[in-house]
């Protein structure tokens, strides 16, 4: 907005919104595969997406219990499901049926 002040002076009034854009969120996969996911960090921004595929010959599971960013999905051998991070901070990601199997997915602003 733009205003005439006291003697002529020019003001300018900006206002800035801040909100988280979307519109630049990126994609990711982490795949499963022998009994493992594909990388053990990951390190994405608020908004981005992961793609977690089962490319395995059993089940997965692909569970997380970081408050803020819970998520549990049962996977059969194929399926895929997408996340998206919301918050940033850091997110332990496991499968249940496979204990050993574990991923940090470090979420930045």
């Amino acid at each position: 907005m733009i205003r005439l002040g006291p003697g002529g002076l020019v003001i300018v009034l900006l206002a800035t919104v801040l909100a988280p854009d979307h519109g630049s969120a990126a994609d990711f996969t982490v795949v499963q595969k022998n009994k493992a996911f594909s990388v053990s960090q990951i390190e994405i921004k608020v908004g981005d997406r992961i793609t977690f595929l089962n490319s395995d010959t059993g089940h997965h599971n692909v569970l997380s219990e970081t408050k803020g960013t819970e998520f549990n999905f049962r996977q059969a051998p194929g399926r895929s499901d997408t996340v998206r991070f919301t918050q940033a901070g850091t997110v332990v990601v496991e499968c249940a049926i496979h204990p050993d199997m574990r991923l940090e997915v470090l979420v930045r602003r």
